[in-house]
């Protein structure tokens, strides 16, 4: 292991996987292990730092632990299988089960989750093919960036998308009837949604709105509620990925 240690520093880009290594050895995927757990970790607690101030997913920071070490392994398998084809042919689909569980992950989450996953992906195969240094300079690259976004807040909007629903009853004509109310209170507003309720007797209303700075929320509503007869009302954050 100290050998491939050794290696790892004389030649960081290189790949500590020769081709005149006949089997897999125990050093071998110790060390590779290691290296793609910390790396892992490393990518890990990154994700949980830079989304502190937007809440984080328990089970996303668990996954960028244990996605590197798990391909990798899986590479180091299919790299030294006797058949050249069933080598490529586990190679192949280890990486697109990898790449499933990604988009299902990516559904329930964010594009920055997606980025993360993929960069997960990316160090495992770089460690499962020898290549320490490499998914070194992937995570310190990586450390710099996202740290520097996030300082400086990059994308952050001034005036934050909300996500307003409003309930009215069917006899109600929706068209319009907020208009005034919304023009007084917010900077933009869209009607991203319609959709019956309480089996045809309720409509919902979904706004995309942008509030104006320093208003009171409880006016607003207030009015609201006596143009829709006193019925549901919420305010969220809008999600731009996943429809309401």
């Amino acid at each position: 292991m100290f050998d491939l240690i050794k290696k790892i520093f004389d030649k960081p880009m290189d790949s500590i996987i020769t081709s005149d290594m006949l089997s897999v050895t125990f050093a071998l995927v110790m060390t590779i292990l290691l290296a793609s757990l910390l790396f892992g970790a490393a990518l890990s607690i990154l994700y949980i730092l830079t989304n502190r101030r937007d809440g984080f997913s328990k089970g996303m920071a668990y996954t960028l632990i244990m996605l590197p070490a798990i391909l990798a392994i899986l590479c180091v398998v299919s790299s030294n299988l006797s058949n050249a084809n069933s080598a490529t042919a586990l190679s192949a689909i280890s990486i697109g089960g990898a790449l499933t569980i990604i988009r299902f992950r990516s559904t329930q989450g964010s594009p920055k989750d997606l980025s993360d996953s993929v960069a997960a992906l990316t160090l495992g195969l770089a460690c499962g093919r020898g290549f320490i240094g490499v998914s070194a300079v992937l995570v310190a690259f990586m450390i710099v960036v996202m740290v520097v976004l996030s300082y400086i807040r990059f994308g952050d909007s001034k005036c934050p998308k909300k996500l307003l629903k409003v309930t009215l009853p069917e006899s109600l004509d929706y068209e319009g009837i907020f208009d005034d109310i919304l023009a007084k209170y917010t900077v933009h507003a869209d009607l991203v949604k319609i959709k019956s309720s309480n089996f045809g007797t309720m409509f919902e209303l979904h706004y995309a709105v942008n509030f104006k700075k320093g208003i009171n929320t409880k006016e607003m509503l207030d009015e609201i509620r006596c143009l829709n007869g006193n019925l549901n009302i919420s305010i969220q954050n809008y999600v731009y990925d996943v429809q309401a």
